[in-house]
């Protein structure tokens, strides 16, 4: 008999989530944080390619997982990581909407900072919006030098394939 899939706690047991402790300081850099994470699903959604990349450090990673075993090797720097993720779009004949709730950020340290949310994935297709996946994600984000944040390393997470 097989596991039931995904199992419960798959991502803290993976290591991907470790919720960062957070202190009365440095509210506004956790708010900006979930700005950026906000943006980023804002910009794959409304097909924005140069907003995409925008959301990622010119060196920026983004990896993902299902279920804690099937992984998507990383993929580097901003401008190959939007490339990347617009290639799906002629595919995706729906509307796809990122939705990220829960955002929890920790304290910044030495320019970066690590926040977690969790994604719940909807398609609209034909008059009809469906769930397409969930899970958590992982944000390690960089200060640049303009003390903007942006996204350093994302850690995608679904708990179910798609």
């Amino acid at each position: 008999m097989s596991a039931l899939l995904p199992e419960p706690g798959w991502a803290t047991a993976a290591g991907q989530v470790s919720l960062p402790g957070a202190g009365p300081g440095a509210v506004a850099d956790r708010l900006l944080a979930g700005e950026l994470i906000a943006r980023y699903g804002w910009a794959y959604d409304e097909r924005d390619r140069a907003a995409l990349a925008a959301c990622f450090t010119p060196d920026g990673v983004w990896q993902g997982v299902t279920m804690g075993r099937d992984r998507v090797d990383p993929i580097h720097g901003a401008d190959a990581i939007a490339a990347w993720l617009a290639g799906f779009w002629p595919a995706q004949t729906d509307q796809r909407r990122h939705v990220f709730t829960n955002v929890v950020a920790g304290e910044p340290t030495g320019g970066s900072m690590v926040a977690h949310a969790y994604l719940l994935l909807l398609s609209s297709h034909d008059g009809t919006t469906t769930p397409v996946s969930a899970g958590p994600y992982r944000f390690t984000l960089g200060r640049t030098d303009r003390g903007l944040w942006r996204i350093a390393h994302l850690e995608a997470g679904f708990d179910a394939p798609f």
